[in-house]
């Protein structure tokens, strides 16, 4: 395939050749004879012994000098996407450049934003999280610089040969030698689709990827890769990543990747923690970049040593300099990852990329807790926004400072419960496996160096294994990728959609085109079948003077199908629907109220807020939204009043469909609060400046319609997500008027006006709990009175005026006395102690028709109140008193 597919009339004309690498096998085009295709290991990293480009760059003036060439050269270029793949359903994070335009744009489904484009895109890989620091090269944050080009088959773009040119045309501009670049053969799989590419080595280093995407997955393709079938794509996409840092490193030829890119901040924590640099150490960090391609990090120990041996260090030198400055590196790297994924509105919490923000937080306190703790993690993330401002929302800076204060608190406080919970499972199982410590970190936040440090005090060896932190990103990442069920598909025309039309239409005429016992599908509807958290429309279809009650509507495809509770509507028949128009108005007023509600919630909370979650209903709905602490009960009433300023703004409501690039290109990926929608157009609803998202419900046609907006409570439904009651309109009056029913109740039973019944409720309690000392108080001198008149006797059988606590107390004291008893109280609860404790209780259960339990020297119960005498004659028979 690859031999086809990149056999190139551009090598052929300018005098390239292709190769087979001797030591890996692989196949590469080189304008030179070489017999390996010079990629570490094959090769080695020559940058390090000297830069392949004229001048240094840094990470801002490389990003420029990329994007300024494609410029040139009829690139239209765009802003970044976030690092949160909010227009995707089956990944959390941005991998690489292609993934802003899977699955819509490569399908053909939606147009490009441009074409062609050049971007720079912030990306987030886990996998690499525990190599990154060790081996000088890998990161978990970095930026895909791409031009990406989409050939429709009436308008092509340019391909392969064209790619290639620019590849070494931008090198020499950056002032690098082409003729020392080589184009090395591989195939490309990623996102359900896949194609040829080259990956461009230059100075021993993978630069860029040329990929050539051209296939998508296809269960009846006739192409096979790597198990899974592909068939030919309509659109042919230029798929290029060019590693920006990389392009950095490679011009300065520093001993790793993270000395080029944050050189101030790494200067600043060595002169804090007291590293200091020179020639042999910066020798030994060269080594670990050039040894690193050849040994597998999993191998960890390995490369080590191979590195003390190829640089004659000691170990010594190795944990007092170069350990700590590899923790040095990490940190730096994950910060700058953190600072891109919380102030792009990722939430830290224990789900989706919420829990990856996390793993990376605590992963990092637990390098900086190794370090001493030289600086606060905030500190470092707070750097990255102010360095990267031009492509990081700096407004979002106080919040993510707020979340990392937060997390770090719960942190710590995992640390403190750590030990007890570590302990216990160790004592039950008394080992602990890979597994355990994957199940330690997910339900506890426990890291496993923590377990393994207690597991080692209790005499228990763990093998925590060097990717430890990739295979927990890995299993978390995987959750996004399952397959949806299919819904069940109708053969018939789509339906026409009369309540997008005239959401306010209550009645309709149609004809039946599709009937099967309840099922009844009309040519037209006005009933909005259930969907976006919405729930169905309810009412009735008249035909033949017949009434029919139509309980549910659904959605399939294009066709709505209506639901009947009984009876049958023959096909053909002429019918009259009408809606409940009631409970079709509160949903409308409630599903507006609610994207009133999330502009409310931005407004006041933060722009991190993220829909979670809606259901609709006719009173109450339920609203879940991201956010990092409880809300509190005066941003609730804020949230209420920046929700009223909406509503009585009388803000005109505007609902269209678009094309989903216009949109996206427009809104932004706002748009994708309430889910993804399918399709090439989507519906947008609006609301003035306040809100916008892609949305297929019914709405009000402005917002003073919604009338009143009330939050009923808030809780926290999971780590990171709160959920907010509300509802709006008549709804929210009955719940006002309920409300204050119940305040004007309680006044009038306490004998007071409304306004002073918290001061009377207060003065009430007060008095309730004084008279409750003075009561407890004679309680125990009573407890004292029988403890003194029954203390001298071997066993006892009592009735006291006591309840179980009072019982539970006076039964213990009477133990160290008392050989056996049984106290029973006024409300029948009974307690027995001493000999046989159990037996005797359970015998007075059964007499009481009650039930009891405990130990054999002490056991409690309760029983029915009125066969008291009869237990107690039964207690005094069982002790030998009778």
């Amino acid at each position: 395939m690859l031999e086809k597919e990149l056999n190139l009339q551009f090598f052929h004309k300018n005098g390239w050749k292709r190769y087979k690498c001797k030591k890996c096998g692989v196949y590469f085009w080189s304008k030179v004879p070489r017999e390996t295709c010079t990629e570490a290991p094959c090769g080695e990293y020559e940058f390090l012994k000297e830069p392949i480009f004229s001048r240094e760059f840094t990470v801002e003036s490389m990003r420029r000098s990329f994007i300024e060439f494609f410029k040139r050269n009829g690139h239209e270029e765009i802003k970044r996407y976030p690092v949160v793949a909010r227009w995707r359903d089956d990944v959390f994070l941005v991998n690489a450049s292609i993934y802003d335009f899977q699955p819509h744009v490569t399908s053909g489904l939606a147009p490009p934003p441009a074409n062609p484009l050049v971007i720079s895109q912030p990306c987030i890989r886990m996998v690499d999280v525990d190599s990154v620091g060790k081996t000088g090269r890998h990161l978990t944050g970095f930026e895909m610089m791409a031009h990406h080009a989409f050939n429709y088959p009436d308008n092509p773009i340019y391909w392969k040969d064209e790619t290639v040119e620019y590849a070494l045309k931008l090198i020499e501009e950056l002032g690098g030698e082409p003729d020392n670049v080589v184009f090395k053969e591989k195939p490309w799989i990623g996102g359900g689709n896949a194609g040829a590419s080259f990956e461009v080595i230059y100075g021993g280093l993978e630069l860029a990827t040329l990929v050539f995407m051209n296939l998508k997955e296809d269960d009846n393709g006739d192409i096979e890769l790597n198990g899974t079938r592909y068939s030919e794509m309509p659109v042919k996409v230029v798929d290029t990543g060019y590693g920006l840092e990389r392009f950095v490193w490679a011009s300065k030829g520093t001993p790793t990747i993270y000395d080029a890119i944050y050189p101030e901040m790494i200067s600043m924590l060595e002169d804090r923690i007291g590293i200091s640099r020179n020639d042999r150490k910066n020798e030994i960090l060269r080594q670990f970049a050039l040894l690193s391609p050849r040994i597998e990090i999993e191998n960890e120990n390995e490369l080590i040593n191979e590195v003390l041996k190829a640089t004659r260090a000691s170990m010594k030198e190795y944990k007092e300099f170069i350990l700590p400055l590899q923790k040095i590196y990490a940190v730096v790297d994950y910060t700058r990852s953190l600072a891109f994924m919380l102030t792009d509105g990722i939430v830290p919490s224990n789900v989706q990329a919420g829990y990856l923000a996390r793993l990376l937080i605590r992963r990092t306190l637990k390098l900086l807790d190794d370090l001493k703790n030289p600086v606060m993690i905030g500190e470092l993330v707070k750097m990255h926004i102010e360095r990267f401002s031009d492509i990081m929302d700096s407004s979002m800076l106080s919040i993510v400072l707020e979340e990392l204060e937060i997390e770090e608190e719960r942190y710590r406080k995992t640390l403190s419960k750590g030990m007890d919970i570590v302990k216990r499972h160790i004592k039950k199982n008394g080992k602990i496996t890979t597994d355990d410590l994957i199940l330690f970190y997910d339900s506890h936040g426990l890291l496993p160096e923590i377990v393994a440090n207690v597991a080692e005090s209790m005499g228990i060896r763990v093998d925590i294994p060097d990717n430890f932190h990739g295979l927990v990103a890995k299993r978390h990442e995987s959750v996004a990728r399952k397959k949806k069920k299919e819904k069940k598909q109708y053969n018939l025309p789509p339906t026409r959609k009369l309540y997008y039309e005239n959401p306010y239409l209550r009645e309709f005429e149609a004809n039946v085109v599709y009937s099967n016992g309840r099922e009844v599908v009309l040519d037209a509807t006005a009933f909005y079948p259930e969907g976006g958290g919405q729930p169905a429309d309810r009412g009735k279809i008249i035909c033949d003077g017949r009434e029919y009650e139509v309980v549910d509507v659904q959605k399939f495809g294009d066709v709505v199908v209506h639901f009947l509770k009984d009876g049958h509507i023959e096909k053909g028949c002429k019918i009259k629907g009408i809606l409940d128009w009631e409970r079709r108005e509160r949903l409308m007023r409630n599903h507006t109220a609610e994207h009133v509600l999330l502009a409310a919630c931005r407004r006041v909370l933060g722009k991190h807020v993220w829909q979670h979650g809606t259901q609709k209903d006719v009173k109450e709905c339920r609203f879940d939204i991201a956010h990092y602490k409880p809300i509190g009960r005066e941003e609730i009433k804020r949230i209420e009043e920046e929700g009223m300023r909406i509503i009585t703004s009388c803000v005109p409501v505007d609902a269209k469909f678009m094309n989903r690039t216009e949109a996206e290109k427009k809104h932004g990926f706002v748009l994708y609060e309430g889910g993804i929608p399918p399709g090439k157009e989507i519906r947008v609803v609006r609301i003035g400046d306040f809100d916008v998202e892609a949305c297929g419900g019914t709405h009000v046609n402005n917002t003073g319609e919604i009338g009143f907006l009330k939050i009923l409570r808030t809780e926290r439904i999971q780590d990171g997500v709160s959920r907010i009651i509300y509802t709006s309109g008549l709804s929210a009056l009955e719940y006002t008027q309920e409300r204050e029913d119940i305040l004007n109740n309680s006044a009038s039973v306490l004998g007071v006006q409304p306004e002073k019944l918290p001061l009377a409720a207060k003065r009430f309690f007060d008095e309730w709990k004084e008279q409750r000392k003075i009561i407890e108080k004679l309680k125990r001198s009573r407890m004292e009175s029988i403890k003194k008149e029954l203390a001298s006797q071997k066993a006892v059988a009592e009735m006291l005026p006591l309840d179980m606590k009072a019982l539970s107390i006076l039964a213990r004291e009477l133990m160290s006395s008392v050989e056996r008893g049984v106290l029973i109280g006024e409300d029948g609860s009974f307690v027995a102690f001493g000999l046989e404790a159990k037996r005797i209780a359970l015998e007075i259960a059964r007499v009481m028709h009650g039930k009891a339990g405990g130990k054999e020297s002490f056991a409690q119960g309760k029983g029915n109140k009125d066969r008291i005498e009869e237990a107690l004659n039964t207690a005094r028979k069982l002790l030998g008193l009778a």
